[in-house]
């Protein structure tokens, strides 16, 4: 196999849960390279080789400063080949055994054992014939565990046997009693919860599912696995290709979920306000009540209470004239239109501030990948929502592009993607689209110089594109408007990715 004689060329951590073991085989048969990928996260513990697009696909970034763990191995592994592995019975645990060569040329065995037991999951480095630990990605002290202790120093020693039986080794009537108890999983090794639900939806006959299990335990492994999950061509891809997909789809859910969470107190609070608008009529009242005094002088004489025309019964100052009066509402309301005029500039900046917060949600909600976030990200640091991570950040951002009937369009899924679509890629005739008063995409469609305005099929297949990549993708007729790049504004010191437009033409799209 591969495996067997391959050389340990890198090592890297990931994370408290991750190693990728780069290898290189040389013999003529199996000269390649390939990644060994170990995740012992509980819940997506597997072993499986991966290439450049798993390690994207699964947003794998390799830290700048590797963890202590991680220099171990690098000293005792790198350049090591791998002598043999096993796989311990009954229990799900792959060990790996390596020559290491120390500095005066006497070779150790060691093992590097990989648990896949649930929250206990574990990597471990140690001697084989000594039996002495040299490191482990998580360390166990006798505080944590008075059964097994893990550290390096400390002997390693296999986990206590489970009181479990084989399958093959029982009659079935002793099956057909643990079955009507549910206790499958407790008391027989190799069955798990996921392989007996899909069991049972394809029989409900006990001595069919008690046939089968047996066959299945008896039948080589990893043809079973292949034949079970019914995905690729060998175990490998199909192990790959049903954890990267969960492990993206959780990873995702889970960085939408975070940069949702930074900005949802502002966005809910901001959210209030513009529910809110400020009002003048308290100001306009004291106006209309001074014109009416102004307009109304000769009939008031001085210590007067009210002033009655028609409904409306103006309270006087009786020790204050008719002129006097006036005068006082005069101040009321200039003192009341200052405040309102703050209250709306107030207003007007949370308004905006909201509509530009309500982008960014749109934006994480509506991401479909990785790359789709990263400038959101980035946004939120400059913002002071996320703290900045120091990582090396792309010069340019990758715009998602398609083409039809000749023309390119280019999508952006971020405001950090709008801004470069509207700064770096359109021309002044090139045109934009838009959703009409909601968060939506800036869509851009290329015009070349030797062609006219585009048909109308192609600027509504714009028009469906910037709908698809709004918040109204699942309304019925929606509103998109279109304008030329050059009619487009950026204000100075707004927010990244806002701008104002005119002449625009509406398109009504289904």
């Amino acid at each position: 196999s591969f495996i067997k004689s391959a050389v340990v060329q890198k090592i890297q951590l990931p994370s408290r849960h991750e190693i990728i073991l780069n290898l290189r085989n040389l013999s003529s048969a199996n000269s390649q390279n390939k990644k060994l990928y170990i995740n012992i996260n509980p819940k997506y513990p597997h072993i499986c080789f991966i290439n450049d697009a798993d390690i994207k696909k699964r947003n794998i970034e390799i830290p700048k400063n590797p963890p202590m763990f991680c220099m171990q191995l690098r000293k005792y592994l790198n350049g090591s080949k791998i002598k043999d592995f096993k796989l311990v019975e009954y229990e799900r645990i792959l060990e790996f055994y390596f020559d290491y060569f120390d500095e005066i040329g006497s070779i150790t065995r060691l093992c590097l054992a990989i648990e896949l037991m649930g929250k206990h999951s574990n990597v471990i480095l140690y001697n084989e014939a000594t039996k002495v630990i040299i490191g482990s990605i998580h360390n166990i002290s006798k505080d944590k565990s008075s059964i097994r202790e893990i550290y390096g120093g400390a002997k390693y020693i296999y986990p206590p046997k489970k009181d479990k039986s084989d399958i093959l080794n029982v009659s079935y009537g002793t099956f057909l009693q643990i079955f009507k108890e549910k206790k499958l999983i407790e008391n027989f090794h190799y069955l798990y919860r996921d392989i007996l639900e899909n069991i049972y939806k394809f029989s409900s006959d006990e001595k069919e599912i008690f046939d089968f299990l047996q066959k299945l335990v008896a039948c080589d492994k990893m043809q079973f696995m292949i034949n079970f999950w019914g995905t690729g061509e060998n175990i490998n891809s199909a192990i790959d290709g049903y954890f990267s997909n969960i492990l993206f789809e959780d990873i995702l859910k889970a960085k939408k979920t975070n940069y949702l969470k930074a900005i949802k107190k502002e966005y809910q609070k901001l959210s209030q306000t513009v529910q809110n608008p400020p009002e003048c009529d308290k100001a306009l009242n004291y106006k209309k009540q001074a014109d009416l005094i102004q307009a109304c002088m000769f009939q008031i004489k001085k210590g007067d209470k009210y002033l009655h025309i028609g409904n409306e019964r103006i309270e006087l100052d009786e020790t204050l004239s008719p002129s006097e009066n006036a005068q006082k509402l005069y101040t009321k309301y200039k003192k009341a239109k200052t405040a309102f005029e703050y209250k709306l500039d107030r207003y007007n900046s949370s308004k905006e501030k909201f509509e530009y917060l309500n982008s960014i949600y749109f934006n994480i909600e509506n991401a479909k990948d990785f790359e789709d976030l990263s400038g959101t990200k980035d946004e939120l640091i400059k913002l002071g929502y996320l703290k900045e991570d120091k990582k090396e950040k792309n010069q340019s951002p990758n715009i998602a592009k398609t083409e039809f009937k000749g023309y390119d369009i280019y999508i952006g899924k971020n405001n950090v993607q709008n801004d470069y679509l509207i700064s770096k890629i359109a021309r002044d005739e090139d045109l934009w689209f838009h959703g009409l008063n909601f968060p939506s995409s800036h869509v851009i469609l290329k015009i070349q110089n030797n062609k006219k305005r585009p048909p109308k099929e192609v600027l509504e297949f714009c028009a469906k594109i910037t709908k698809e990549n709004s918040k109204a993708k699942l309304s019925g007729k929606t509103s998109i408007i279109m304008t030329k790049r050059k009619y487009l504004k950026k204000p100075p010191n707004t927010y990244l990715g806002y701008v104002t437009y005119k002449n625009e033409t509406e398109i009504i799209i289904d």
